[in-house]
């Protein structure tokens, strides 16, 4: 599984992202058909690295925001990567009251969606109904779905 993970410094600093992302395609399709390996264990283990990763990101974004505006530009290239600084200006539109009566329809219109979508649910139930003009049977709707299946891990 060394292959898997590269260090820190250990990637091509001359791929690019779609590059990177299909490196790591590679290198994980290397150890499924290696067979050497549990996959869960893995997978499990390479979410450890995920957290660990964003948790060092986290932390050293301010502190590399700091370095980069030192350079007194808003974008650059920086070891072989492109740098670009932006800001974001969070507005509050709370004191208008248009705003907040809109804004306040969306929060009861979107509880009402839910509160219906759990009757939906609930009532979800084949019903034939026979059309008494042409003596018809109709079936009443069941919900179409799409099944997703995913895997969670808590750490």
């Amino acid at each position: 599984m060394g292959k898997l993970v590269r260090q820190i410094g250990n990637i091509d600093k001359n791929l690019h992202k779609k590059e990177i992302v299909e490196l790591a395609k590679d290198n994980a399709q290397a150890v499924i058909e290696s067979g050497k390996y549990d996959l869960l264990k893995v997978y499990v283990e390479l979410k450890r690295y995920e957290a660990y990763l964003k948790g060092l990101i986290n932390h050293l974004k301010s502190s590399a925001m700091e370095k980069a505006s030192e350079k007194g530009k808003k974008s650059f290239d920086y070891n072989d990567a492109r740098i670009n600084l932006s800001s974001r200006t969070k507005w509050d539109f709370s004191i208008d009251k248009q705003w907040s009566d809109l804004d306040l329809q969306i929060q009861n219109l979107s509880k009402e969606r839910k509160e219906r979508e759990k009757y939906l649910l609930e009532n979800n139930i084949v019903q034939s109904i026979v059309d008494e003009e042409t003596g018809e049977i109709k079936e009443e709707f069941i919900l179409p779905k799409e099944i997703k299946f995913g895997i969670s891990v808590r750490l």
